[in-house]
């Protein structure tokens, strides 16, 4: 229908259903698909297995294949040279009103002459997956009633390809068109292999509201690659962080789907590719389900998102992450859309508080709210909660007295077990976890303990608030960010002398010519294969081989086992490096004046406590203020340190996790890279048994991989079950945003919105850095930022702790931050209010 209007459609014929009907008919089809309705699930999957064989062994009558073979001629004669084909599936029952289908029947690309016949009869034989009879029975929809035509086209050899949604698929909004991404041709989103660029553009005068650029780490090749098998090949890492459409580009897009739409009258789901600077419309079909996207829907009890883990990233966890996590399952927390919860009343048994769930909930999501009414002592629950209080207090004492004055490199023991449990082959990821994080030996020194360190430095907080109380009765006109200010700038801190060793590297390369010259000019991955080249540059190789062995079992998203190393891919080190060379910049002033203002504020504490005579002498308040300051600052760089050394042995259990796929995929029961990450513990235990192939697994790979970028695309709800109070929207104030402060002072500048520091590190200095949230992955964009603004995070966070360290302004939970500042646009912080204005100035998304 698109074709017959003039759309850009590549050129096409096609295998009509009657041919479908007649084939199945003339190999006696017709009674047996007719016996199938109402069969078991298990009887029916054995008869899909058969019927597929069938289908694809028989031989197509001679009069259809010749009909077929010379469409085929006159579609190259056309063209005038042999064309690629992609050989497309189009069932009758597919995109009805309420049932889409989409993804469950078959589509071959790169297909020759020769594999022409078999891949049509592929697309028959696809009508039977197990997926698709399943779903057609879900829907009512008679077995016997469905047959397939086959549309056969042009392969269009894409460099950029999408879909469009004409209405917002997860919210149902139709006045914003959806348009998604990536390098080479779309089976790559359609699979679930890529998350895709996402573009937001408002319908009434197509203006472009929202721009999310994702890591495209694959991509399917517009070439045949050199093995079948590998069907995706790993995208160059500059161009991962890329934006794949240019403004122009995405108004195309957006106006040949608004013609889609138009011409069917509904919502669209328009498929479409770019090649040699022409756009193409490949698909449109019908959005059949607009705004049913809900994380938690069908969830029993009250949840609240533990921030813990969400500040740190944003997207959700594979679920062999989720799975080996949870082996061991801690009480009270639970896995919803691949985001981590707690149950809210596991909680309220140890909070001895006549509280409301609205209030609870907001103070375990660390939101700094004020509650709605005061909280009364609750006498019914506080025997629980002091009796869970004192058997943590027995079960944990050893260890708190153990990890009272420990020096910076008590953990430092914990790298040589790392190495220990990596070099044991008889150790899988399941036993890795449990020997670095839940079963420690009772011989062990307190270093090993990771989990249970970290546990410990929670002590921070009662110290904290013993702060904050003798402020606010003896200098109670202080400024309001006073304790942060006190707490700051511990030396020490792991992930800040990470940023600060990268910064050392850049110094060096700085000096060195070659090396500088070899970084600026190169993009990353090949700057580090020229380096290793050149004897010139051994030094500056030497030193940064140094770096990775202390830092290298570092990632962005670190928490995530699928995300890969600093010492498997020393890429985002190098462009973190070149960054700094690009930009002159001296962090180290920087830190000096946070010290002098923190030194000059203790003096002013100081003074305002020795005012009495008795007090001049024995300065007993002000000895227990700096007691409670540096107690707190003491836990809280432990607990720091103590991730330092979590993410090491997440490092050591992704390594067994990549050797186990290695080993899988030279046997060819895993086909792609990173496909063991969408499989469950007990799914790679059976592929390596051999009880499971490729064959068994394969379609659920693919689900999880769609439900995995699907559950990307949304935000996760700060609660399930659980109504929270709105803030009261101030419409006089659209360049207010509100947030916690994570670290005092005030500063305004120009804003720079990152979404990856892997790729995005144009970060000059002064610049106000911008995120969706923070890891020590970020570390090295606070040594040059004049401020931070986040967007999911609290003053315990990362974020926090480091803009603290260096002296920094810092604004966290700043909802909807990295979409409302613009880069260039300049913003003011207040970090000590936890308040940011928009002052304007930015030019375009």
């Amino acid at each position: 229908e698109l074709a017959a209007r003039g759309f850009p459609v590549p050129p096409a014929f096609v295998v009509s259903a009657l041919a479908c009907r007649t084939f199945f008919e003339g190999l006696g089809l017709g009674r047996e698909l007719h016996g199938l309705e109402g069969t078991s699930r298990g009887e029916l999957a054995r008869h899909c297995a058969a019927l597929q064989r069938r289908i694809v062994e028989a031989e197509i009558p001679r009069p259809l294949a010749g009909a077929i073979l010379q469409a085929h001629v006159r579609l190259n004669e056309r063209r005038g040279a042999a064309a690629a084909l992609a050989v497309r599936s189009s069932a009758t029952a597919e995109d009805l009103a309420g049932a889409s289908f989409a993804g469950q029947h078959g589509t071959y690309y790169y297909v020759d002459e020769a594999h022409l016949l078999e891949m049509i009869q592929r697309c028959w034989a696809s009508l039977w997956s197990p997926e698709a009879v399943a779903y057609r029975a879900t829907h009512g929809i008679p077995h016997a009633s469905v047959f397939m035509a086959v549309v056969v086209q042009e392969m269009v050899r894409s460099e950029v390809s999408g879909v469009a949604f004409t209405a917002n698929p997860v919210s149902g909004d139709r006045g914003e068109i959806v348009i998604e991404s990536s390098w080479g041709m779309g089976a790559a989103i359609v699979d679930g292999r890529v998350t895709p660029d996402r573009y937001v553009v408002v319908r009434k005068g197509l203006e472009l509201r929202e721009r999310r650029i994702a890591e495209k780490r694959f991509m399917v090749p517009t070439h045949v690659p050199e093995r079948r098998s590998q069907r995706v090949l790993a995208v160059p890492h500059e161009m991962q962080r890329r934006a794949t459409l240019r403004p122009d580009q995405v108004r195309t897009v957006a106006e040949w789907a608004l013609r889609c739409e138009q011409q069917f009258g509904g919502p669209q789901d328009v498929e479409w590719a770019l090649a040699d600077g022409r756009f193409y419309v490949l698909q449109s079909r019908p959005i059949t389900a607009l705004g049913r996207t809900e994380i938690g829907r069908d969830v029993k009890g009250k949840w609240v998102l533990f921030k813990a883990l969400a500040e740190n990233f944003t997207d959700p966890l594979t679920p062999l992450t989720v799975d080996l996590v949870t082996v061991s399952p801690p009480p009270g927390l639970r896995f919803i859309g691949g985001r981590l919860y707690m149950d809210l009343e596991s909680a309220r048994r140890l909070v001895p508080l006549r509280i409301s769930d609205a209030d609870l909930a907001t103070l375990l999501y660390l939101s700094g709210e004020a509650p709605s009414s005061p909280h009364r002592l609750s006498l019914r629950r506080l025997p629980v909660a002091l009796l869970a209080l004192l058997g943590s207090y027995l079960v944990l004492g050893v260890l708190f007295a153990r990890t009272r004055g420990m020096p910076d490199d008590f953990m430092q023991g914990y790298r040589a077990l790392c190495r220990k449990v990596e070099d044991d082959p008889a150790l899988d990821p399941v036993d890795a976890l449990q020997r670095l994080f839940l079963l420690p030996k009772p011989l062990d020194p307190v270093g090993h303990m990771a989990i249970l360190v970290n546990v410990a430095s929670m002590r921070f907080m009662p110290w904290m608030g013993v702060l904050k109380q003798l402020l606010r009765r003896w200098v109670p006109d202080l400024r309001p960010d006073a304790v942060a200010l006190l707490c700051s700038g511990s030396e020490g801190v792991l992930s800040a002398e990470m940023g600060r060793a990268i910064w050392t590297l850049a110094g060096e390369a700085k000096r060195d010519g070659l090396v500088r010259e070899i970084l600026i000019r190169s993009e990353p991955e090949e700057a580090l294969a020229r380096l290793r080249e050149e004897p010139a540059a051994r030094g500056f190789v030497d030193r940064l081989d140094g770096f990775l062995a202390l830092h290298g079992h570092r990632a962005i998203k670190e928490f995530e086992l699928q995300s890969a190393r600093w010492e498997e891919q020393p890429a985002p080190v190098l462009g973190m490096i070149r960054n700094y060379l690009l930009f002159e910049a001296d962090p180290a002033a920087h830190e000096e004046k946070a010290a002098r203002a923190r030194l000059e504020f203790e003096a002013k504490i100081r003074r305002a406590l020795e005012g009495r005579p008795l007090e001049r002498i024995l300065r007993l308040r002000w000895r227990l203020v700096r007691l409670a300051a540096r107690r707190a600052k003491y836990y809280l760089k432990q607990r720091e340190n103590s991730r330092f050394y979590h993410i090491m042995g997440f490092g050591v259990v992704r390594k067994k996790v990549v050797s186990i796929e290695a080993e899988l995929r030279q046997q060819g029961r895993l086909k792609c890279k990173d496909d063991v990450f969408f499989l469950r513990w007990h799914e790679v235990a059976a592929l390596r048994s051999g009880r499971l192939g490729w064959l068994d697994v394969e379609e659920r790979i693919r689900e999880r991989r769609m439900e995995h970028v699907r559950l990307a695309k949304i935000t996760p709800p700060k609660t399930i079950g659980i109504e929270l109070r709105e803030r009261p929207a101030d419409e006089s104030a659209a360049d207010r945003l509100e947030g916690q402060s994570a670290s005092p002072g005030r500063y305004e500048g120009i804003a720079r919105v990152i979404l990856d520091p892997s790729v995005d590190l144009a970060l000059k200095p002064g610049e106000v850095l911008v995120a969706p949230y923070t890891d020590p992955a970020w570390t090295p964009l606070f040594l040059t930022a004049g401020a931070a603004v986040v967007e999911v995070g609290s003053y315990l966070s990362h974020a926090g702790t480091v803009a603290r360290e260096f002296g920094m302004p810092c604004v966290v939970d700043v909802a909807d931050c990295t979409r409302r500042i613009q880069t260039g646009g300049r913003v003011d912080v207040d970090g000590g209010r936890g308040v940011v204005r928009i002052l304007g100035g930015a030019s375009g998304t």
